[in-house]
C-alpha cells in the first residue's frame, strides 16, 4: 500500500503545482522551497518502497519505517485534499465570491470555512512543514536498510481467455469423501452429526463440497441445505438460512428465534434431510441446544455435516463420526498445482518447468488451498527462470506459524501490482463471507481515490472491473457468480486471504464485532487506524465513547438491532474529521414513529466522498449535508426530507434515493449537479418549473446520467415546453425510463403528451405504470 500512496502523492503534487492557487501559496515565505524538498524526498523513497515492502515482512524493523512512511503520507493525502477543499468552496460560493474585491487579492492568506474549520494558506503551509520534517527523517534512514532501487512500471494487463480452470475439482480426497458418504447414509438414528476437521485451507469446505455433489446425485435426501456459519453463530440468521435452503422462501419476516425454530420443526417433520455448517467455531453447547431440540422433530432422520478448525468443537456438536484431514501428500499437491499453472502451455514447456514446479509443490506443504494459489501465480509465469525466483523467495524462511500458513499468499500478493494491492487489502475491511458486490466494491475503490490513475469516470470503472477480474483469475476471490453474459458480479473472500489481509494491515485496518449487550466503547486502540468496519450483532447502542478514530477514513456498521442517538452520532462526526467512506446502517429497534436527527456536525467531514444512511426510521438530513463539497456518493434509505440547498454538492456523481418513500419533492438544485451519474429516483412536476421544486425541465444539463432511472411526475397537466426543456437526447447514456404519474387525473392523453414533448431517440426504452 506504501508503493502505491507514495505515487498518488507524487501525482497530487506535480498537478496542484500548475493551479493559480498554488502560485499564490508560495507567496507564503519558504513554502515553495518546502514542497521542492518534500517532492526530492518522496521521490528517493518511491525508487525503493516496493523492495521495502517486500523486506517489511521478514524485518520488523523495516516495517516500522512502511507504517512511519504510511502515516506521513496519509497526512499528505489530507493536507492537499484540504487546500484543493477549501479553493473549490471559495469558486464556488456565491456568497463568497460576491464579499471578494475585484482587486487582485493573494488566496493564501484568505480565509476558507469548511465544516466550521478555517483554513488560510498559511495554515496549510505550516503543515507542509510539519510534514517534511518527518518525511525527511524517514528519507535519511532508508539508507540504513540498503533497499534496491526498482523501476516504477505500470500494472500487467491480464490476457483474456476464453475458458477457466475448474476450480471446483478436488484431488486425493475421493476416499476420504465416499466414506464421509457411507456413514451419512448408512447410519440410523434422529440426528447423526459428521465432522470434518483440519487447520486453515487444508481442504474442509471443499471436501464438504464434494460430498454434497455425491450426496445429491444419489438422491440420498428430500433436501439438502448449506449453511455458512464463519466465526460467530447468529441463532436468527443460521436458522434462517435453513428454512430458506429447506425451500420456505424468505423468511426475514419472521423475527423471533422461536417463531424460525418451530417453522424449521414443522418443515423436516416428514423429510429426510442433510444440512452442511461448514466453518463452525463456537465452543457453547448452549448455541447448538435450541436449534437440535427443532431438528429432532424429524421422524426420517438428519444427518449433519460440519467442518471446523477446532478439535473443542466435535465434543459440542456430538459428532457420531470425526475425519481429521491430513496434509496432502507433495504429489497430490503438485497434481493441484499444475493444473493450474499448466493451463495453456505445450508439451515441451511443461516438461521444462516439471522439476522446478515439482519443487515448489513441495513448499505448500499438504495445503490444498496453497498449491491452489501458487498454480495461479505460476500460470502467469512464462520463463523458467521466473519460476526459479518464486522456488528461491524469502518468503519461504518465516518462522512464526500464522505467517508459515500465509507463505503463497503472500507471494501472491506481492506479484501484484502495487496499485492492485492497496485495492485487495482494503477488501480486509469486509467481515469473513460477506459477499461483494463487484459495483459496490469498486465505487469504494474510487472514493478511497484507489483507481485516480485515470481521470475520466467511466475509465476508473472500467479500471476497477480490469483489477476485480485481476484479483479473480489469481484465486483471490471465490464463489463467484456471473450472469448471463459471463460477467462476474459478486465473490467472496476465502478465510485464509482474508486473515492473511488482516495481518497484512494490523492496525490500519480494524474490525470488531461487538456481540454483548453490556455497554460498549468504539475504542479503536491503535492511533494508526484508517479503515473499520464494526459487527454489532446483539441490540445494543451506538457508543457516545469514541476514542482513535481521528486519523480514520473508513467507517462502515453492520447489523439489524442496535440504536444510535444523536449525541453518538455528534460526538463521531467530531473526533473522525478525516472520514472519506461513512456506511451506516441505523437500527430497527426504534418505534416507527421516531426520527434520526443526523446532527449538524456532519458538516465538519469536508474529505467526505461516500455517505449511506440505511435506516428503517425516518430521518432527517441537516442543511450541513451541503457543505460536503467532496461528496460523490450519497444513498439514503427513508429520509422524510432532503436538504434545500443541493446544489453546492458540485461532486455528486451518484444519488439513490428509491426506498425515500417518504420524499414528496425534490429540491430544484439537484438540476445544477451537472456531474451526476446516478440517479435512481426523483419526483419532478410536468406542469410549470415556476417552483422551487425539481421539476422535468431540470433534466436539461444533466447529460451524464446512465442506467435506468424511476421517474414519478407530479402535475395536472403537461408543460409542453418545460418537457422539450429536459432535451432527453442528450442524455445518450440513460437507457431507460420507468415513469408513474402521481396525478389522479392521469390518462393516456396526459401520457402521449408527455412522450410526444419528451421526444425520446429510437430504442429509447420508456415503461409506464398506473395508466
Amino acid at each position: 500500500m506504501a508503493a502505491a500512496l507514495v505515487s498518488f502523492i507524487l501525482g497530487q503534487l506535480a498537478t496542484i503545482t500548475f493551479e493559480t492557487a498554488w502560485q499564490e501559496l508560495k507567496l507564503v515565505i519558504g513554502v515553495e522551497e518546502e514542497v521542492r524538498k518534500l517532492q526530492s524526498n518522496f521521490e528517493a523513497i518511491q525508487e525503493v518502497v516496493e523492495d521495502a515492502e517486500v523486506k517489511q515482512v521478514v524485518d520488523k524493523s523495516v516495517k516500522r519505517w512502511i507504517d512511519k512512511l504510511k502515516d506521513v503520507a496519509y497526512d499528505m493525502e489530507d493536507v492537499l485534499d484540504e487546500w484543493t477543499t477549501a479553493l473549490s468552496k471559495l469558486k464556488t460560493d456565491e456568497a463568497e465570491s460576491a464579499s471578494v474585491p475585484k482587486k487582485k487579492v493573494r488566496l493564501s492568506l484568505l480565509p476558507f470555512n469548511l465544516g466550521g474549520q478555517v483554513v488560510r494558506g498559511y495554515d496549510i503551509s505550516d503543515k507542509i512543514r510539519r510534514i517534511n520534517v518527518e518525511l525527511d527523517e524517514i528519507a535519511k534512514e532508508k539508507d540504513r536498510y540498503h533497499f534496491a532501487r526498482s523501476e516504477i512500471t505500470q500494472p500487467r494487463r491480464l490476457e483474456r481467455t476464453t475458458a477457466y480452470v475448474d476450480v471446483s475439482e478436488i484431488k486425493g480426497r475421493n476416499d476420504v469423501r465416499d466414506n464421509i458418504v457411507s456413514k451419512l447414509t448408512s447410519d440410523e438414528g434422529s440426528i447423526q452429526t459428521v465432522s470434518i476437521i483440519g487447520m486453515c485451507g487444508i481442504g474442509k469446505t471443499a471436501l464438504a463440497q464434494l460430498v454434497v455433489n455425491h450426496v445429491k446425485g444419489q438422491n440420498s435426501f428430500d433436501d439438502v441445505v448449506w449453511v455458512c456459519v464463519s466465526d460467530f453463530f447468529d441463532q436468527i440468521k443460521i436458522a434462517r438460512e435453513i428454512l430458506e435452503g429447506l425451500g420456505c422462501g424468505s423468511s426475514r419476516d419472521l423475527i423471533s428465534l422461536q417463531g424460525l425454530l418451530d417453522n424449521i420443526a414443522e418443515k423436516v417433520r416428514d423429510r429426510k434431510v442433510f444440512i452442511v455448517f461448514d466453518d463452525v467455531w463456537t465452543e457453547r453447547e448452549a448455541d447448538w441446544e435450541a436449534l437440535r431440540a427443532a431438528l429432532q422433530h424429524c421422524k426420517q432422520g438428519i444427518r449433519i455435516l460440519v467442518t471446523t478448525r477446532k478439535e473443542s468443537v466435535v465434543k459440542v456438536i456430538r459428532s457420531s463420526h470425526v475425519f481429521r484431514l491430513e496434509l496432502l501428500s507433495d504429489e497430490i499437491c503438485w497434481e493441484i498445482l499444475k493444473s493450474k499453472a499448466y493451463f495453456g502451455r505445450g508439451e515441451g514447456e511443461r516438461r521444462d518447468l516439471e522439476d522446478v514446479g515439482m519443487r515448489i509443490a513441495k513448499k505448500c506443504k499438504g495445503l490444498a488451498l496453497a498449491a491452489k494459489e501458487l498454480g495461479s501465480l505460476l500460470r502467469q509465469k512464462r520463463r523458467r527462470v521466473e519460476w526459479e525466483r518464486v522456488l528461491n523467495s524469502g518468503f519461504w524462511e518465516l518462522e512464526i506459524a500464522e505467517e508459515y500458513i500465509f507463505r503463497p499468499l503472500l507471494l501472491s500478493y506481492y506479484d501484484l501490482p502495487s496499485t492492485i494491492r492497496r485495492c485487495l487489502l482494503y477488501c480486509a475491511i469486509f467481515p469473513k463471507d460477506y459477499v461483494m458486490g463487484k459495483d459496490e466494491l469498486i465505487v469504494h475503490w474510487k472514493m478511497q481515490g484507489f483507481l485516480n490513475s485515470v481521470d475520466d469516470d467511466s475509465e476508473m470503472e472500467l479500471k476497477g472491473e480490469e483489477y476485480f477480474e485481476y484479483l479473480a483469475d489469481r484465486s483471490l476471490f471465490q464463489d463467484l457468480e456471473r450472469d448471463d453474459y459471463g460477467n462476474i458480479f459478486v465473490g467472496k473472500m476465502h478465510d485464509l486471504v482474508h486473515d492473511c489481509l488482516l495481518f497484512m494491515t494490523k492496525d490500519e485496518i480494524v474490525t470488531k464485532e461487538v456481540d454483548s449487550k453490556e455497554t460498549w466503547n468504539l475504542d479503536l486502540v491503535s492511533k494508526r487506524a484508517r479503515h473499520s468496519s464494526i459487527k454489532i450483532s446483539q441490540p445494543n447502542s451506538f457508543p457516545i465513547c469514541i476514542n482513535g478514530v481521528e486519523k480514520l477514513r473508513t467507517l462502515i456498521t453492520i447489523g439489524e438491532s442496535y440504536d444510535v442517538t444523536s449525541e453518538g452520532l455528534k460526538k463521531l462526526f467530531s473526533e473522525a474529521k478525516c472520514l472519506r467512506l461513512l456506511d451506516f446502517q441505523l437500527p430497527r429497534i426504534r418505534k416507527v414513529s421516531e426520527e434520526i436527527q443526523v446532527p449538524e456536525e456532519i458538516g465538519n467531514l469536508i474529505h467526505l466522498r461516500y455517505l449511506t444512511f440505511l435506516s428503517y426510521q425516518s430521518l432527517e438530513l441537516p442543511e450541513s449535508v451541503c457543505d460536503l463539497r467532496n461528496l460523490e456518493y450519497l444513498n439514503i434509505v427513508n429520509c422524510s426530507e432532503l436538504p434545500k440547498e443541493m446544489e453546492k454538492l458540485i461532486n455528486l456523481k451518484y444519488l439513490y434515493t428509491r426506498d425515500c418513500n417518504r420524499l414528496s419533492h425534490y429540491p430544484k438544485g439537484i438540476g445544477r449537479l451537472t456531474s451526476l451519474q446516478r440517479l435512481d429516483r426523483i419526483i419532478a412536476r410536468v406542469d410549470c418549473n415556476h417552483t422551487k421544486d425539481f421539476s422535468v425541465g431540470d433534466f436539461e444539463n444533466l447529460d451524464l446520467l446512465r442506467g435506468d432511472l424511476w421517474l414519478e411526475l407530479e402535475g395536472n397537466w403537461i408543460n409542453i415546453e418545460e418537457v422539450e426543456r429536459a432535451k432527453l437526447h442528450k442524455k445518450i447514456h440513460l437507457m431507460e425510463l420507468r415513469v408513474v404519474f402521481r396525478s389522479n387525473n392521469a390518462g393516456h392523453e396526459m401520457k402521449d403528451n408527455f412522450i410526444k414533448a419528451l421526444n425520446p431517440r429510437p430504442n429509447f426504452h420508456i415503461h409506464f405504470f398506473g395508466i
